[in-house]
């Protein structure tokens, strides 16, 4: 597994720099942006263990401001022990909080527009379930994505 895991970085084993001081992205870049959630992702199931009682995860949008005012959109990763296809609140119970929480290589210029975002990076994580479904993340029950405050889509 670790050889798999490992090839799929690259080789690279360093662990997903957070400190990174990154420009936010003036274009959503799918392939760059797939490639970061990817690591990310694998860096997660890599160190974490996902609870069993975990049934939904929920990938949340949010736009992080700079003290300068800059901005750009992130995003960040929580599971639930409850799911409630009726009221997308469930996603405020944060059960379970990987330590890399934060997908911070992940910037994106909050000039563009929310709703592209919103859907391209929709697309990107059921790509990424379709080709990365064998890890634990994946194996949870429910996946969502939204804006903070907004509606959830589902990826599983």
């Amino acid at each position: 597994m670790l050889k798999k895991l490992f090839s799929l970085f690259g080789g690279n084993e360093e662990v997903p720099d957070s400190q990174a001081l990154l420009a936010p992205m003036e274009t959503f870049d799918k392939p760059k942006v797939k490639d970061i959630v990817r690591r990310w992702l694998l860096y997660i199931d890599a160190h974490e263990t996902v609870p069993a009682d975990i049934v939904a995860l929920n990938f949340n949008l949010w736009e992080a401001v700079e003290e300068n005012g800059d901005s750009c959109y992130t995003l960040e990763l929580t599971g639930s022990r409850h799911y409630d296809a009726e009221d997308d609140d469930w996603a405020c119970e944060e059960d379970f909080e990987p330590r890399e929480r934060n997908c911070d290589n992940l910037q994106l210029s909050s000039r563009l527009p929310w709703e592209e975002v919103l859907k391209t990076l929709v697309e990107v994580l059921k790509e990424l379930k379709g080709e990365l479904g064998d890890i634990s993340l994946f194996r949870v029950e429910h996946i969502t994505a939204g804006f903070t405050d907004g509606d959830l889509i589902t990826i599983k």
